[in-house]
């Protein structure tokens, strides 16, 4: 995903539409220059001042009281700075009471905030809860213990809210030796993808953090801007577009040198190029002949350097290819790719391995060392993708336990167990389960957190329905080699349903 910068206007706009504009336009006029690798979102910050300050306090020298009402903005100027606002950026704001929440829903911004002060303010989050729908929502956990990550993220998570956290030092401005950002790594080992960014109040001379938190897996951030005039002043963790400049280059670099897994992989084939100066050539010797569709080993071969365009080399022969000859070849001759026929009867299983360790990393699962994947192809490899399953057996002896990988769409077929009892926890993704008992049929959706005991002589079936596919944890009585049983006789029959690989 393309990285989500957050510019937090706040009150900066003090209060001025004028200044607001400026602001607007001087740091749209710099995202331009980023946007094709990253988003840009305008935050403001909502209060119904009316009833948001008690009335012992209004037109008071209360240092916060006072700010707020010097940048009070009307409904009608509101609506100009909002309606200018989205031709720009996605927009955001921080809600601060109930009346605010109504107001970004009424003028459908792309996201609610819920600040630092208010994640624990828990009649704000109930009445946010209650009124946001399917609308994104970003919250900020500066302050939070563990105790309060676990219950702001646990109340939303069990109302099926899309909600995104920000990892965040409520300290202003932060100084460098308390950006603490192993804590924001602690959280994603702990939450995953929920913890997703990092809002930041530091010196604005930091430019560092970005480059740390991005590498650790933050997506979205957030910075104070603002623009310093003869009669506006900034403050100390508010940057102007010049210091967001460079901020935002070091980002820049960053993502560019962190990559991907897919640019990698494109990558592979530069990179084996150059190696090829370097590894030996493979020759059939000399007075080895070798008939077309014959088999090429080790031993037939000597591997010298150096290695010609389109020659294989010592790096072809392992015990996992099959290198046949397309031709006769005579003794003494340079062994092209092209006259040869290669088939790596291990790579189909080896892509799948590859699948199911990106499958673990997604969703955080620890695995024991040394264990061994099998794979279930029920019709073929070749229809792998429409029937099947990856399972890791964990322990097997008086009880049972395994771990389940299936992909998207892929289905598992339908069986029973005459001995073995199961139960099905479902640690990621969801998965469609059909179920026949003795007195009826279910059809099943079961997400992660669920949990389904499964009894002997009930046929079940199942398949993944995420995109990024789903792991079951299977806790069973002992499971037997012989104790499955298919509905399809085919795959009963089918003595090679089954191949086994190192995981790593």
């Amino acid at each position: 995903m393309k990285p989500l910068v957050i510019l937090e206007l706040a009150n900066n706009h003090m209060g001025s539409l004028k200044h607001a504009f400026l602001i607007i336009n001087r740091f749209y006029k710099l995202s331009k220059k980023y946007n094709h690798l990253i988003d840009f979102a305008l935050k403001y910050q909502f209060r119904n001042l009316d009833t948001f300050i008690h009335e012992d306090f209004k037109n008071t020298d209360h240092k916060q009281v006072r700010r707020f009402e010097d940048t009070k903005f009307t409904e009608k100027e509101w609506r100009k700075l909002i309606n200018y606002s989205r031709e720009k950026f996605k927009i955001i704001s921080t809600a601060f009471d109930e009346f605010s929440v109504d107001k970004i829903i009424k003028y459908n911004f792309d996201y609610l905030k819920i600040a630092s002060c208010s994640y624990n303010d828990w009649p704000l989050i109930e009445y946010i809860g209650k009124k946001i729908g399917k609308k994104k929502v970003v919250c900020s956990l500066g302050g939070a213990n563990f105790n309060n990550i676990s219950q702001i993220i646990t109340f939303f998570s069990n109302k099926k809210k899309n909600v995104r956290y920000l990892y965040c030092v409520a300290k202003y401005p932060t100084e460098p030796q308390d950006l603490n950002l192993s804590f924001f790594e602690n959280l994603k080992n702990i939450y995953g993808e929920k913890i997703i960014g990092f809002s930041t109040h530091e010196n604005p001379d930091e430019y560092l953090s970005s480059s740390i938190s991005y590498s650790m897996g933050a997506r979205i951030f957030e910075k104070h801007v603002g623009v310093q005039t003869k009669k506006f002043k900034l403050n100390k963790y508010t940057v102007d577009p010049e210091k967001l400049e460079k901020w935002l280059s070091c980002l820049k670099d960053t993502i560019q040198r962190y990559g991907s897994i897919e640019a990698k992989i494109k990558l592979l084939k530069d990179e084996n190029k150059q190696l090829n100066q370097f590894r030996r050539g493979a020759f059939l010797k000399k007075k080895k002949h070798i008939q077309k569709g014959e088999l090429i080993n080790v031993h037939d071969c000597d591997f010298q350097f150096p290695c010609s365009e389109g020659q294989i080399t010592a790096n072809h022969f392992s015990k996992f290819a099959e290198i046949k000859s397309k031709k006769i070849l005579r003794g003494g001759e340079t062994l092209f790719l092209k006259n040869l026929k290669i088939d790596y009867r291990r790579k189909k299983i080896e892509i799948i391995r590859n699948k199911v360790r990106n499958l673990i990393n997604v969703a955080n699962i620890h695995i024991p060392k040394n264990c061994r994947l099998e794979v279930s192809h029920h019709y073929g490899i070749e229809n792998f993708k429409k029937y099947g399953l990856c399972m890791i057996t964990i322990f097997n002896k008086i009880y049972c336990k395994k771990l389940l990988f299936i992909f998207y769409k892929q289905k598992h077929p339908a069986q029973y167990h005459k001995k073995k009892n199961e139960t099905f926890f479902i640690l990621y993704g969801k998965v469609r389960l059909n179920l026949t008992t003795k007195n009826n049929k279910k059809n099943l959706i079961l997400k992660a957190g669920d949990i389904l005991t499964i009894n002997k002589d009930e046929i079940h079936e199942f398949e993944s329905i995420s995109k990024n596919g789903s792991v079951i944890e299977e806790l069973s009585t002992e499971s037997i080699a012989k104790d499955s049983f298919y509905l399809d006789k085919k795959i009963n029959l089918n003595k090679n349903r089954k191949s086994l690989i190192s995981l790593y």
